[in-house]
């Protein structure tokens, strides 16, 4: 091949290269440009770009609406025949940026009769520092008032049901809803409804289950707080070395492992609302004086964090514990009980009010029914046999009872048969020392034989789940007549 052949090729080939990358160049400025189509067509802002001639070289549907006309018909028009009183001639003339301008419009100019827009307008600049257009996004009153519209009717949704939400939680836990038969629950029901007008701390006392935190709730929904915030945090429940920072909160950066931007404790979510310390007689002393520092002052400090925080809480706390006997001990301080202990109020175990019994058994079982769509009743005979158990797990227990005895009837009336079999070995024993009882040794005798069958007929077991000593177990088998190689026997038919 000749010289000057070689050279056309070559120069052939490298022309084909540059004419494949001026393609691809185009495609992309093609694919920029539909995109940047896309997103102006779709933001609810006016969007307009004005040449410096002062023609208008692209607009957005949105500003096209806004004046009644469409893209086609503006572009390449002068900016004054549209805007009489535009301002994007002069952005480029004085190099001028404007960041959220008010611009009213001449009357007449704009389709929708809006006249006031937010605006923000900025020159364009070349490579060279020349200005070769102008650009404004606008933003119409008309979009802006739709979104606080918008936002002002689900503010009122979610306040209607805050609303409903706080009606239906004050309704469950009023005093109103603490219906009682008994005087010495009415006295410490009357107590608490009296010192729930005060700011002043109230020390709840009762055993576990008596419903010390119903009260508190109560107490709460019948005080000036009962708009603000209920927190509650278990003092028993949540290991020492975490109660401080689920009580105080901590700082962003206090401890690895930590929330990034920190945590705010109870009493920071607390505030101007009631904290209730639940079972307090268990918090570690190293926390108490902590605790009782915040109670003085009002004041939170986060753990690793310094800046104080000043809160108006109210302070409930409950104790199953004999606190006097645990300051004796040295394991509750003394300056602590005085500050939590301004007001007090026992809350009566179930033992001393069994003539509510009945009344709480219903209001179980209608919970239930709702729940699960039945319509279960109680027999008297069952009742009686509630009415008869000391309740050592008080209104807890009574409700786990009722609740277990639902799940496992089929018939539509609880029966003594569907109670736990421990209840009728307690009443049993109780019968027993009162010397009568045929209802409960009926039903005890079941009781036995049902665990038994449970168990596979081990004795060591049935006691154990009974809560009998073995040689009791033994006696009370006895007298009933029942013989475990009989009931072996009869198993393996």
């Amino acid at each position: 091949m000749s010289q000057p052949a070689l050279i056309e090729e070559l120069s052939s080939e490298e022309l084909s290269l540059e004419n494949a990358a001026l393609k691809a160049k185009m495609r992309e400025l093609e694919q920029d440009q539909k995109i940047l189509r896309t997103l102006t067509g779709i933001i609810p802002d006016g969007f307009l770009v004005v040449a410096r001639n002062g023609s208008i070289r692209d607009i957005n549907p949105a500003y096209c609406a806004y004046f009644g006309t469409t893209s086609d018909k503006v572009i390449g028009m002068p900016i004054l025949d549209l805007i009489a009183n535009t301002k994007m001639i002069e952005i480029m003339d004085k190099n001028l940026t404007e960041i959220d301008a008010i611009h009213e419009f001449i009357k007449g100019q704009t389709a929708t009769g809006e006249r006031k827009v937010a605006v923000t307008r900025l020159p364009v600049t070349d490579e060279d520092g020349e200005i070769f257009a102008s650009v404004a996004l606008v933003k119409f009153s008309s979009y802006t008032n739709k979104l606080v519209q918008s936002l002002q009717e689900l503010g009122e949704e979610i306040e209607y049901y805050r609303k409903e939400l706080s009606r239906h939680f004050i309704s469950q836990f009023s005093f109103d809803s603490l219906y009682t038969a008994s005087p010495i629950f009415r006295e410490s029901k009357r107590l608490a409804e009296r010192f729930a007008k005060s700011d002043l701390p109230i020390l709840l006392r009762g055993e576990t289950g008596a419903g010390k935190e119903v009260f508190a709730n109560a107490i709460h929904n019948a005080s000036s707080r009962r708009n603000g915030p209920f927190i509650c945090i278990n003092c028993a429940s949540i290991p020492a070395e975490l109660l401080e920072s689920e009580l105080f909160g901590y700082a962003d950066g206090a401890f690895t492992g930590g929330k990034r931007g920190g945590k705010r404790g109870k009493f920071e979510l607390a505030n101007n609302g009631t904290l209730l310390l639940d079972e307090i007689g268990d918090m570690p002393l190293f926390l108490q004086a902590k605790l009782l520092r915040v109670l003085q002052s009002n004041i939170v400090d986060k753990v690793g964090g310094e800046t104080p925080i000043l809160l108006n809480v109210r302070i409930l706390a409950t104790t199953n514990r004999n606190l006097e006997q645990k300051i004796e001990d040295n394991s509750f301080r003394e300056d602590l009980y005085y500050r939590l202990n301004v007001l007090s109020v026992t809350v009566p175990p179930l033992r001393d009010h069994k003539e509510d019994i009945p009344a709480l058994v219903y209001e179980f079982l209608g919970e239930l029914n709702q729940k699960y769509s039945r319509n279960l009743s109680i027999s008297q005979e069952t009742l009686t046999c509630l009415q008869k158990y000391s309740w050592s797990g008080n209104i807890r227990e009574l409700k786990n009872v009722v609740g277990r005895a639902f799940m496992t009837t089929e018939e539509n009336f609880i029966e003594p048969e569907n109670l736990p079999p421990y209840l009728f070995m307690a009443l049993g024993k109780s019968q027993d020392d009162e010397g009568g009882g045929e209802l409960f040794l009926k039903h005890e005798r079941e009781a036995i034989l049902a665990a038994l069958r449970k168990q596979h007929f081990n004795c060591a077991r049935v006691a154990k789940s009974l809560g009998l000593h073995r040689a009791t177990l033994y006696a009370k088998m006895k007298r009933y007549g029942i013989k475990i190689k009989e009931l072996r026997d009869t198993a393996l038919r």
